[in-house]
């Protein structure tokens, strides 16, 4: 059931797990180094991004990212610009110095001019800071509370109408993070692992982050990963989208009961909206309000965090639609479980006669496709027939 934002997204170019899953989103972190696409101060080669914009445009889905500045064990050696000084006698940047500071601003205020009122982007993982941009060093001076939180505020800034996440690595920055930005979102890197290499499973406030923002994650990829694990890990912690190409060893090598546990996690992440039941009268006068009452499940393990508009479509004998109402069903309420809405629709003074109901999730800004739901009888429109209303005198 592809939808943007929610089960798997496509792994930094990699072929999904298991083979010809469907994925929508795109994510690209090594790709985006810092360095390349900034090679000197204030000039800027943006063609991955654009790239991965198009990735996404092409599978129907949006695009996310992280920036890299140090990259510890990785096949390129671009990731800290040649203008970010390093701490005195190691390869790490010096994360406390105005000159990263400073660029990391300038840096994400370019991307946002950009891209942020671009549909095809869809979510920005904080990133810069720490090995991998995962918030964490092993070695060498960390960053200060003020500077990290420099560092999170400039994304926020350059992106006020996307998803950002940070990694839920060091509690002290990311719950000062998570109080000075109620839209921040979460990311645990080690989806499989027990502890997921985060403070998530322990942090009372970052686990309830969940109800108004997301929570990401991808696969650890390690010997050790357990996708059985990951999966219940996926309902515990609520999370929306997991990654799916790194998975070490691989899917195919994978024990049933492991394959099992990879396509569950993916199943589950985010939400899967049902419709249950609409009920409407037999018939109704002309210009009569029609009142639909529908009730919906979320099944999967967290709400939608993205605007999307439940409208309820009238069509006559030939299959016109002649009227589109909203049902005002506000599906990021919708926690994991059931709701009934009652909604009552002002129709135009139609013509005598019958007419079919159909419903449709669509997204306001009109890039998205309308919304898989987890029921049968999807149209090529991608609405669902619901039912019919005869209009009489």
């Amino acid at each position: 059931m592809p939808n943007s934002f929610r089960g798997q997204y496509a792994w930094l170019g990699q072929a999904a797990q298991p083979a010809g899953w469907p994925t929508t989103d795109v994510y690209y972190r090594d790709q985006v180094p810092w360095g390349r696409i900034e090679p000197t101060a204030g000039s800027f080669d943006l063609r991955w991004f654009e790239a991965g914009l198009e990735a996404a445009q092409q599978s129907g889905g949006r695009f996310g990212f992280r920036v890299l500045a140090y990259c510890p064990g990785c096949w390129f050696d671009d990731a800290t610009p040649s203008f970010v000084p390093l701490q005195p006698g190691t390869d790490i940047p010096d994360w406390n110095s105005e000159a990263f500071l400073s660029g990391w601003e300038r840096l994400m205020g370019e991307l946002g001019t950009r891209y942020d009122d671009d549909p095809r982007m869809g979510w920005v993982d904080v990133g810069g800071y720490g090995a991998w941009g995962e918030g964490h060093v092993s070695s060498g001076q960390k960053i200060s509370d003020a500077n990290a939180a420099r560092v999170v505020r400039a994304v926020i800034t350059a992106f006020p109408s996307k998803h950002v996440v940070l990694n839920a690595m060091d509690p002290r920055h990311v719950l000062a993070a998570m109080r000075a930005h109620p839209q921040l979102g979460l990311r645990v890197d080690c989806l499989g692992e027990v502890d997921m290499f985060s403070v998530l499973a322990t942090s009372p406030e970052m686990q309830e982050r969940w109800k108004t923002a997301p929570v990401l994650s991808e696969w650890c990829g390690t010997p050790t990963t357990s996708t059985v694990l990951g999966a219940r890990q996926v309902r515990d912690f609520h999370i929306s989208q997991v990654s799916s190409g790194n998975l070490k060893p691989a899917y195919p090598d994978r024990s049933a009961q492991e394959q099992r546990g990879f396509r569950a996690a993916a199943l589950a992440a985010g939400f899967r909206y049902e419709v249950r039941k609409v009920t409407v009268p037999k018939r109704i006068g002309r210009g009569d309000k029609l009142t639909v009452v529908s009730r919906w499940r979320n099944s999967g393990s967290a709400p939608t965090y993205d605007d999307w508009d439940v409208v309820l479509q009238v069509r006559d004998a030939r299959g016109e639609t002649v009227a589109t109402r909203p049902l005002g069903v506000q599906l990021g309420r919708l926690l994991p479980g059931k709701r009934t809405y009652s909604s009552k629709l002002r129709l135009p003074r139609l013509p005598e006669g019958r007419y079919r109901l159909a419903l449709s999730v669509v997204d306001p800004a009109g890039y998205l496709a309308p919304m898989n739901l987890a029921i049968q009888g999807r149209r090529a429109d991608g609405s669902y027939p619901v039912g019919k209303v005869r209009v009489t005198r």
